[in-house]
């Protein structure tokens, strides 16, 4: 292994660099190796990249899945959020060179499939690996609508190899791609999105009365949450504005996005200031606060995704006046199936709130039934995803 630094790097490697949001104390890149097969059985080589939490936990359950065939054996280039999951789920070694990952292909095994995500963060890790291992087929698992748009036009533009598969949760979201790029409508796959699998098996009812115990709640209080993407605390003064009048009615948990550098208690005290009961849950997962809420709100966070999965009414506030996705295409599938409410102001949430808190109305009742109509689990998503990384291994 070659010890260099990024000055040392070709401008090949450098202009592949990933963007670590200026905090490299945070987000410095890593590379990890799964335990290696017993001697003498022959190990196939899977490459994962992955950087922000959503899209690691759609790989996690295809990284299972892969694993329990002994054969398998995973380097993973991973930074930020999607580090600690990935550390947190498996049994990794670190083999990252001293200086920098990005000379990774010097240390890795000559991987036969690359597997990757894109979500909603700069797509250097992906780039790099793409550029690095040219003839390897990719199979790239989209977390969310839209995600994988800002990746395939970079790899366009720079001439890199596509994925031989593009992995998205439904037909709507196929669309999305295909509609950029009709080109690559053959190798866009219908799997699921593997982190959904879970909800199949989850009894969400049980689930959510063990929490809200937990959070020192009944059964019958009523939980509210916001699912942050990077919210700016303008947005949120507004959100507590439009709630205050309503605060008697619910208790409120706001889960900071974990790539947001503002402060938590800035956020809290915009909260409590307006009157809403805010309930400290920084020892709660947010999967365990997506199962306790009673109503969830967020922009186009995943965890939006997963409440309809869930059967939870949700809002999506996409408020043209603050930060908005460039590849957002509005209104989100979702909400253009009636499974979830879509709203462009805060202050709507005040006529809104009530008949999202009572089960018995009408519109709880019609996205309840356009929830089961269109976002329904059944628990092959992941194995969907691993068996076309298995038939390019094989």
């Amino acid at each position: 292994m070659n010890e260099t630094n990024t000055l040392g790097l070709s401008p090949e490697k450098r202009k592949r660099l990933a963007f670590i949001e200026g905090r490299p104390d945070l987000f410095e890149t890593k590379v990890f190796k799964t335990i290696a097969p017993e001697k003498g059985v022959e190990a196939k080589h899977v490459l994962v990249a992955t950087r922000d939490p959503g899209g690691a936990n759609a790989l996690l359950p295809v990284m299972r899945e892969l694993l329990t065939d002994q054969s398998v054996e995973m380097d993973i280039v991973t930074d930020g959020r999607a580090q600690e999951i990935i550390q947190s789920n498996f049994s990794v070694v670190d083999v990252t060179p001293k200086y920098t990952a990005f000379v990774s292909d010097e240390i890795v095994s000559l991987p036969k499939v690359i597997l990757s995500d894109k979500s909603s963060s700069e797509a250097g890790i992906n780039t790099y690996v793409a550029a690095t291992f040219l003839d390897v087929p990719q199979v790239l698992v989209e977390d969310y609508y839209g995600t994988a748009n800002d990746l395939l036009q970079k790899m366009k533009d720079r001439k890199i190899p596509l994925p031989r598969k593009i992995c998205v949760m439904d037909e709507c979201a196929k669309e999305i791609v295909v509609r950029r790029f009709p080109d690559l409508e053959g190798i866009v796959e219908v799997t699921g999105q593997p982190i959904y699998d879970k909800y199949f098996m989850e009894d969400t009812e049980k689930r959510a009365v063990e929490v809200k115990a937990r959070l020192g709640l009944g059964p019958a209080d009523k939980l509210v949450s916001y699912m942050s993407t990077l919210d700016e605390p303008e947005k949120i003064q507004q959100v507590a504005h439009a709630l205050s009048g309503l605060a008697k009615n619910f208790y409120f948990v706001f889960r900071r996005h974990p790539r947001d550098n503002t402060s938590y208690e800035t956020f809290k005290k915009l909260l409590v200031e307006a009157g809403i009961r805010v309930i400290d849950a920084d020892t709660f997962t947010t999967d365990e606060i997506g199962a306790a809420s009673d109503v969830v709100l967020t922009t186009w966070s995943t965890a939006g995704l997963e409440g309809v999965y869930r059967g939870k009414p949700t809002v999506h506030l996409v408020d043209p006046t603050f930060r908005v996705s460039e590849d957002l295409e509005l209104p989100l599938p979702q909400v253009k199936l009636g499974a979830s409410v879509g709203i462009n102001q805060a202050s709507e949430l005040t006529a809104l709130m009530p008949q999202l808190l009572d089960t018995d109305s009408p519109l709880n009742k019609n996205l309840k039934h356009k929830m089961d109509e269109h976002y329904r689990a059944d628990g092959k998503n992941a194995k969907r995803v691993a068996d076309i990384v298995r038939d390019f291994l094989n």
